[in-house]
């Protein structure tokens, strides 16, 4: 049996910013984000209980420095003690 080797050593120039921004704020990556925000509130929507016609959580797109993102927040006072109460959030993304 022949035994072959083989290696590249690629030097590191550092990432480009204007690509990465590029990258994150194509509609590929922003139509993923809109997807995993959605799910996530309609996740928590779902065992959550609304009370006096309240809404519980919903997604809205920040700016970042680099590229845009989203962010599941809850939309009443009710709904903040009851996020910090039942952790639904935290269950939404995978946590404890």
């Amino acid at each position: 049996m022949a035994k072959a080797k083989c290696e590249a050593k690629i030097k590191w120039k550092g990432w480009n910013r204007g690509g990465y921004a590029e990258v994150m704020n194509g509609w590929g990556v922003q139509a993923m984000l809109d997807q995993k925000a959605n799910a996530a509130a309609a996740a928590c929507n779902s065992t959550f209980t609304p009370k006096y016609g309240e809404s519980g959580y919903s997604t809205a797109t920040i700016g970042g420095s680099l590229a845009r993102g989203r962010v599941v927040y809850t939309d009443s006072n009710h709904a903040n003690v009851s996020e910090r109460r039942h952790n639904r959030l935290q269950s939404a993304f995978g946590g404890d």
